[in-house]
């Protein structure tokens, strides 16, 4: 006669159904690592173009202000030479313009803004020096109270200037000059608008910058 345990079996889980759980718990966690790797690189790279955003904002938004209120006076150069309200390079160019009162007790200054470094490790700065306007002065020549770091790991800076030039004032034509782009600007009368071409290494083109400053100038 067969006879039946009266102990009853134990209600755990089996060697097959571990190892499956073991199985499935690895998958999920392979699953949600991946989705927290997912996740931190698409915050870093939103906060990477939120930082490139801001730097293009501040940096564009400083030069198209601040050089549309340039004054249009002369001043003297760190040679003692009179030098017009603009002055202009391809890659460079100064202004006068005004500080605020809480920075060096305000007044007017001249600012160069120009590129510098060698290719790869190229850098675009501001540099700063108070504005002096008799040449025949008995002061020295003013020299740079700053020079500032604008933007590093600069790829590009170009500026040109549109505008009528005093060159194109003498020459001899059938009609009056019309005003034209160029790469350069030396004289008194300020030129119609600037245009300022920069950009950032590793990073999409800047968006072209264009600055309408004031068209008469004094003497």
């Amino acid at each position: 006669m067969q006879q039946h345990s009266l102990i009853p079996r134990s209600g755990g889980f089996t060697l097959i159904e571990i190892l499956i759980g073991t199985a499935i718990l690895g998958i999920m966690m392979l699953i949600l690592t991946g989705s927290l790797r997912i996740g931190a690189q698409s915050w870093e790279a939103g906060e990477t173009r939120i930082e490139r955003a801001n730097r293009q904002f501040v940096i564009q938004n400083f030069l198209k202000r601040h050089t549309s209120t340039l004054l249009p006076l002369s001043a003297v150069n760190a040679q003692g030479e009179m030098e017009p309200a603009l002055n202009g390079i391809n890659n460079a160019f100064s202004y006068i313009a005004a500080l605020p009162d809480q920075l060096e007790g305000g007044g007017l200054y001249r600012f160069i803004v120009y590129l510098t470094g060698d290719e790869g490790n190229q850098a675009i700065r501001v540099s700063i020096t108070p504005f002096q306007s008799n040449p025949k002065s008995e002061r020295p020549p003013p020299e740079p109270i700053d020079d500032v770091v604008l933007l590093d790991q600069a790829s590009h800076f170009q500026v040109s200037y549109f505008g009528i030039s005093q060159e194109q004032n003498t020459q001899m034509t059938s009609g009056p000059p019309l005003p034209r782009w160029t790469n350069t600007w030396h004289d008194y009368q300020l030129p119609l608008m600037i245009r300022i071409d920069m950009g950032r290494i590793g990073e999409p083109a800047w968006p072209t910058l264009l600055i309408a400053p004031k068209t008469q100038v004094l003497r």
